[in-house]
């Protein structure tokens, strides 16, 4: 929900896995108000499971929404074959790395909204 009225660059991420034997193409999107947002939609392919290893991708993208005080931004996702799901990865230990989020959003506030 955004607090100002203004122009916003948004920025997200997702990480999607599967273990379907086959590529499946996920299509995501921008939804502000209960509207889709037009020119807003991406899709991706997961891999298919390999070696006993889920298939996975991270997508992301940024554009630029004009919003009101109030306005509500959601994203939405569907899946091809209905398997791919957006997951986070816990922490490991070897190799180490931190944990690795499902989704990533980031609304930046450029300018107000001319009067």
């Amino acid at each position: 929900v955004f607090a100002y009225s203004g122009l916003y660059n948004i920025q997200f991420s997702g990480q999607f896995t599967s273990a379907n034997a086959s590529p499946d193409n996920v299509t995501i999107w921008a939804v502000k108000n209960g509207v889709d947002l037009a020119d807003s939609a991406g899709v991706v392919t997961v891999p298919a499971i390999h070696g006993g290893v889920f298939g996975a991708i991270v997508s992301g993208w940024n554009f630029y929404v004009q919003a009101i005080t109030g306005d509500v931004l959601e994203f939405y996702w569907t899946t091809d074959s209905g398997n791919s799901v957006v997951a986070t990865y816990p922490a490991g230990t070897n190799p180490v790395h931190p944990v690795s989020p499902a989704v990533i959003f980031t609304a930046t506030f450029v300018s107000r909204t001319p009067t």
